[in-house]
């Protein structure tokens, strides 16, 4: 056999390395001195077009669902108390706002309030455990005290008190004079009542006078511009047209200092102490710069880069976010490297100019091919076998041991989850035994009867049937972000938010859970066309902390999840044969998942070896489908219609009132074609003679 003449790898290596990383260097530096210039400067101005742009989208995700949450409250009925319930809805719905403002008519005020934004001493003390909100009635007759309803985060009542009526006509505050015109606005920044803090509020009015407020703090928003800076010493701000200043993210440029009342005010860009914001107003207002445009400001002997964008479909005066920057912050880490690296490429280029092409070539292209194959092992991608010759000796034999180890980990791979491995490379995890407590969704799976199916196949056929089942199921739930924690016979126990952090893990797994009943139902069918049994599956999903990680022993482990929210969520899918579902969630999944999936109250259930009741709802289908992939996924329509029958139903059975309870029923649906309100009505049917003195809403599980 004819030898091949090998070169020697350091020496390659270290002979390529300085010719080529000299040479490049050089010729880099030289050919794009001018360029890199132009180049920084575009990105600035490309960056500050796009932070302008997301600082306005922002905006109007922060404020536009108070403008609707205003105008929906101020569609109701205008007697007492009728809007509190849905003031709290819009408290609980949006974190930004502290408090919802209700003046009637007659000077009475109403409010929701959030009791972590009220200063020491604004609520009548002691606060009872657990209290997060709170409802406030001041009437109108000055010398009757206002009562204080104490809620918790789910707001069901803590606690109330009396207090003496605050001083004052709430029909005075500007937002509500402001509200006397149509429509939704948004106030001038001031000083929110009882919270003792700069802000504004959106107000809409009611019809016969008085006005609805939601309360949005200084602080949040100015914190909410401080998160969309650019640069190190970027300025972001939001302006009315008219030069009324609304937020800054140094909330002390928003505002005039206090007075000697101790109150703040709002102030204009005009009248700002931020030489920053009078020069971007002078050139607004004397049409140097408008909105979707790039200016070059000077300011204070510096250049600075503005750009504005419109926030859209807002109230009037339109509403504009501005963003300011020093070129310096962009331009001067690229000049500074430039100028070194022209002064190295001055005397690199004397040492680089020989024998480049062919050794560079033989290095870089063996190694190329290297770095690719590594790569692909890292993802586990393992299909092709690697095919390189190299006379360089090092490489040829590194090419055959990459080659090795990867027909080992072909081998190996097949009897471990690739998905998970990948997962737990992504986060860094280290082989090692222990975990961590950790927020899951867990889910479980299992086929309808599959003892007795099974019983009844050759094991060769059941091993097809099962084999093309897991297959199907497995490839939809990790399109899903779901992690195959194990298979248990015929069932499926999937997580999600472990090993890979997933913030929407319960809305994936609900997600998740349509798409795998959408995908049984189709299996059942082509099983069916073969001649397969059908594999009839039923889901249960829970949310909960969990420990999760590695278990077993130092040189054999598994990676799972180990926890009681784990076996709820095994008992949930079991509970599916009691009430004929095919999907149940539990209250917290449902809570996660959002407000993009349409639920059915079930039962209030206490499993065995637990102490608190759960509330289990039926997962029906999507709310909306913003992709027309999900309509097959859509909530039934006319099961829809029966909801709020349903919901009356179940309310009235837990109430103890069967007879009401057994008249909603007949509203819900038909027991002949829905198991779930045939279960119900078994139920009332078991007590003919009215609630039993022991009854209890709580249905109790004896068995796992």
């Amino acid at each position: 056999m004819r030898l091949r003449p090998h070169l020697n790898f350091t020496v390659t290596i270290l002979t390529a390395f300085s010719l080529v990383f000299v040479a490049a260097v050089a010729m880099v530096v030289v050919g794009f001195r001018d360029a890199g210039s132009r180049a920084a400067q575009e990105t600035a101005e490309r960056h500050l077009a796009a932070a302008a742009a997301a600082t306005a989208a922002s905006t109007r995700g922060l404020i536009h669902p108070l403008l609707g949450h205003a105008a929906v409250l101020a569609r109701m009925p205008a007697e007492a108390g009728a809007a509190l319930e849905p003031a709290l809805g819009a408290l609980i719905a949006e974190t930004p706002v502290l408090a919802v403002s209700v003046v009637l008519p007659d000077g009475a005020l109403h409010q929701v309030l959030r009791l972590a934004a009220l200063p020491e001493g604004a609520a009548p003390a002691p606060r009872p455990t657990g209290a997060v909100f709170a409802m406030r009635r001041v009437p109108a007759e000055a010398a009757t005290p206002e009562s204080w309803t104490f809620l918790d985060a789910q707001g069901g009542p803590r606690g109330r008190a009396l207090a003496p009526r605050g001083a004052g006509d709430a029909r005075g505050l500007s937002w509500v004079l402001q509200a006397r015109e149509p429509g939704v606005h948004v106030s001038t920044l001031y000083d929110l009542p009882l919270l003792g803090r700069p802000g504004l509020t959106v107000s809409h009015g009611l019809a016969g006078g008085g006005a609805v407020g939601l309360d949005l703090a200084l602080a949040d928003l100015g914190g909410f511009l401080a998160a969309h800076k650019v640069s190190p010493n970027a300025i972001t701000v939001l302006f009315t047209e008219d030069g009324i200043l609304l937020g800054h993210q140094d909330p002390q440029h928003a505002v005039q200092p206090a007075s000697q009342g101790g109150r703040t005010s709002w102030t204009t860009l005009a009248a700002s102490g931020d030489p920053a914001m009078r020069a971007l107003w002078s050139a607004y207002a004397e049409a140097r710069l408008a909105p979707g445009g790039m200016h070059m400001l000077p300011i204070g002997g510096v250049d600075h880069m503005v750009h504005l964008a419109a926030v859209e479909d807002f109230v009037a005066p339109r509403v504009l976010a501005g963003v300011l920057a020093p070129l310096s912050d962009f331009t001067a880490g690229i000049d500074r490297g430039i100028r070194n690296g022209t002064l190295l490429a001055l005397g690199a280029l004397a040492m680089g100019l020989v024998g480049l092409g062919v050794v560079s070539w033989r290095v870089a292209h063996p190694l190329g091919m290297l770095a690719r194959e590594a790569e692909a092992i890292r993802r586990l991608d393992l299909a092709q076998p690697l095919q390189l010759q190299s006379r360089i000796t090092e490489v040829e034999r590194l090419a055959e041991a990459m080659g090795g180890m990867k027909a080992a980990l072909r081998l190996f791979s097949v009897y471990v989850p690739r998905d998970l491995v990948r997962k737990l490379m992504a986060e860094g995890a280290e082989a090692e035994l222990g975990g961590e407590r950790r927020r899951l969704t867990v889910m479980f799976s299992d086929v309808q009867g599959f003892t007795s199916i099974a019983e009844r196949m050759d094991p060769e056929e059941l091993m097809r049937v099962t084999s093309s089942y897991f297959q199907e199921l497995t490839d939809d739930l990790l399109e899903q972000h779901a992690t195959i924690d194990k298979y248990i016979g015929d069932a499926v126990m999937a997580i999600w938010n472990a090993p890979k952090r997933d913030l929407a893990h319960a809305l994936h797994g609900c997600r998740a859970a349509l798409r795998a009943r959408l995908l049984t139902q189709r299996l059942e069918e082509e099983f069916a066309a073969r001649g397969w049994p059908r594999l009839h599956t039923r889901f249960g999903l829970h949310t909960g902390e969990a420990v999760v990680g590695n278990v077993g022993s130092s040189d054999r482990m598994a990676y799972t999840a180990i926890g009681s929210m784990v076996n709820l969520a095994s008992r949930l899918e079991g509970m599916n044969k009691m009430y004929g579902t095919q999907i149940l969630v539990s209250e917290q999944t449902r809570l996660g998942a959002g407000s993009g999936f349409v639920f059915r109250p079930v039962d209030l259930v206490l499993a065995k070896g637990t102490q608190d009741p759960v509330e289990v709802h039926e997962l029906v289908g999507l709310s909306v489908a913003a992709d027309p992939k999900d309509a097959p996924l859509l909530a039934d329509p006319a099961l829809v219609a029966r909801l709020p029958a349903w919901g009356e139903a179940i309310r009235r059975w837990r109430a103890g009132q069967f007879d009401a309870a057994a008249a909603a029923l007949r509203e819900a649906g038909d027991p002949a074609k829905d198991p779930l309100v045939a279960a119900y009505a078994a139920r009332l049917a078991r007590y003919p003679g009215g609630r039993p003195d022991d009854w209890s809403p709580v249905t109790r599980l004896d068995s796992k």
